[in-house]
C-alpha cells in the first residue's frame, strides 16, 4: 500500500513540475511578444524566479509526504 502511495505522490509531483514548466514557457513567449525591449529581461527573469520557487515548493511538499511514509530505522 505504501509503495502505491509513494508512486502516486511522485507522479503528482512530476505532473505539477511539468505544468510549471509549460506555464513558464507560455508566459515567456507571451512576454517576448508583448513587452518592450527595456523590460523584457526583467519580466523573463521574474517568470524564471517564480517557476523556480513553485518547483521548489512542489519538491518540498512532496518530499515531506514521502518522509512521513518512510519506515523508521529501528523496524525490519
Amino acid at each position: 500500500m505504501k509503495q502505491k502511495l509513494k508512486a502516486f505522490i511522485i507522479v503528482i509531483m512530476a505532473i505539477f513540475i511539468s505544468m510549471i514548466a509549460i506555464y513558464a514557457f507560455m508566459r515567456v513567449s507571451y512576454t517576448i511578444e508583448h513587452a518592450n525591449s527595456s523590460e523584457l529581461l526583467g519580466r523573463c527573469f521574474a517568470i524564471w524566479i517564480k517557476s523556480i520557487i513553485l518547483t521548489q515548493a512542489t519538491l518540498v511538499v512532496g518530499g515531506l509526504f514521502l518522509f512521513m511514509l518512510r519506515k523508521p530505522k529501528g523496524t525490519i
